[in-house]
C-alpha cells in the first residue's frame, strides 16, 4: 500500500489525504472540490497550481516549462504527493 500524505488547498482551507500512487486532482474531485482541468494527461496547463510547500511527483508533465517549475507550479492532474503538500488553491 502506498504512503498517504496530506494535501492542503490554502485558499479554500480544505485538506485531503492523497496516496503517492493517486493523482491530486482526482482525489480533490472525490472530496467535492471543483478545480480547473482539461486534458488529465499533463499535456496542457489548465490544472496548474502553485505548490507552496512539499514535493509533487509529476513525471508525465510535458506542457509545463522550466520557468514555471522553478516558480513552484505543478500539474495536479498527473501530480502525486511525495510529502505533505500545500497548494495555493
Amino acid at each position: 500500500m502506498a504512503k498517504t500524505h496530506r494535501v492542503t488547498f490554502k485558499k479554500s482551507g480544505i485538506t485531503i489525504e492523497v496516496a503517492e500512487d493517486e493523482y491530486i486532482l482526482e482525489k480533490a474531485e472525490e472530496a467535492g472540490m471543483d478545480l480547473p482541468y482539461d486534458c488529465r494527461s499533463g499535456t496542457c496547463t489548465t490544472c496548474m497550481q502553485r505548490c507552496l510547500e512539499g514535493e509533487v511527483d509529476q513525471d508525465l508533465a510535458f506542457a509545463i516549462s522550466d520557468e514555471e517549475l522553478e516558480e513552484g507550479y505543478r500539474l495536479i492532474c498527473i501530480g502525486s504527493p511525495l510529502s505533505d503538500v500545500t497548494l495555493d488553491a
